[in-house]
């Protein structure tokens, strides 16, 4: 998921510069470093969304567990959450 997060908010961060040019109506390829500065920031982001993600489930099933409920329905199905297994 790393992986795919890290490409997905990279393509996201690159497309975000292109608009905005393309609104400003200048070159889309006018300063092409950005398009790299903005495909590592959203790599980053993506990154970062992956793990908030993770910690709120991790969270909620804790908080769960507090009051005796059971985990989140299927939440050990779409992200794995426990590192015993």
């Amino acid at each position: 998921m790393g992986l795919a997060a890290a490409f997905i908010g990279g393509t996201m961060g690159t497309i975000a510069h292109t608009m905005n040019n393309a609104m400003r109506k200048v070159p889309l390829s006018r300063q092409p470093w950005l398009h790299v500065g903005y495909f590592f920031v959203g790599c980053w982001a993506g990154n970062a969304y992956v793990r908030l993600e993770k910690k709120m489930a991790e969270d909620i099933n804790e908080i769960r567990a507090d009051k005796g409920m059971p985990p989140m329905v299927g939440s050990g199905y779409w992200m794995r959450t426990d590192t015993e297994k």
